[in-house]
């Protein structure tokens, strides 16, 4: 199909989502037949929200779906089912959205869930001014533009994950690392052990209210020139 070899490509290249989901609708505005704008919608937080639309149309009747309730691409999406709409105003299993995409001049609507290994992460979202525009075929090149659109999506998702959890445990060492130099600190300065000089710091930290490892950046910060004398229930260690 033409476009998939640039998706393919967007799919090992460093570029946002945003720009490779705009690829996607792009290419599906080119290899389906009577498709005038299509866009994708992601799922965030169990609120749905577009994120890449070929124009402003598009936009306009993603925004009628979200505010309705109802659609192809919220079904779509609500359901994991492909839905089609081919007449607009006459179909009524969408009721307050048909008028709404007749009003806009859109006749016909294609949702294809985005799904990776069961979980439904958003739809790709074909629009048509004609009447009855999406025939079975142009629902099997939707289903495989849909199958790209999820793995990016997945890649993407899975890669800010990994990410974020890299970020927590070096912030966990670093962390620990403050905490252990504040302790052998303490015990050199008070002759305690180190239960007592961990002991000190949570008192230190509970007392004035801020965070352990906070606590332990100032004794180490502090350690030349501190008052020896000064004890963590003073608020000082």
């Amino acid at each position: 199909m033409k476009g998939l070899e640039e998706i393919h490509n967007l799919l090992l290249a460093e570029e946002d989502l945003g720009s490779t989901l705009r690829v996607v609708a792009e290419v599906a505005v080119q290899a389906v037949s009577g498709c005038d704008c299509a866009g994708v919608t992601l799922v965030e937080n169990d609120e749905v929200q577009s994120t890449a639309c070929t124009d402003q149309l598009c936009a306009e009747i993603d925004r009628d779906q979200y505010i309705t309730g109802e659609g192809p691409c919220v079904d779509a999406i609500r359901h994991n089912s492909v839905m089609r709409l081919g007449r607009a105003a006459r179909d009524e299993r969408w009721p307050r959205f048909g008028p709404l995409a007749e009003r806009h001049g859109v006749e016909s609507v294609l949702g294809t869930p985005l799904e990776v290994r069961g979980r439904i992460m958003g739809a790709l979202n074909l629009y048509s001014r004609r009447p009855d525009a999406f025939l079975d075929e142009d629902v099997e090149v939707a289903a495989l533009l849909a199958t790209h659109a999820a793995v990016v999506l997945a890649n993407a998702r899975a890669f800010e994950s990994a990410s974020e959890k890299t970020d927590h445990l070096a912030k966990a060492l670093e962390s620990r690392g403050v905490i252990e130099r504040a302790k052998g600190i303490l015990m050199e300065r008070e002759k305690c052990s180190a239960d007592d000089a961990f002991q000190m710091l949570v008192r230190a930290s509970q007392t004035l209210n801020r965070k352990l490892r906070l606590v332990a950046e100032e004794v180490a910060d502090d350690a030349q020139g501190s008052d020896p004398s000064a004890q963590a229930g003073q608020g000082k260690l």
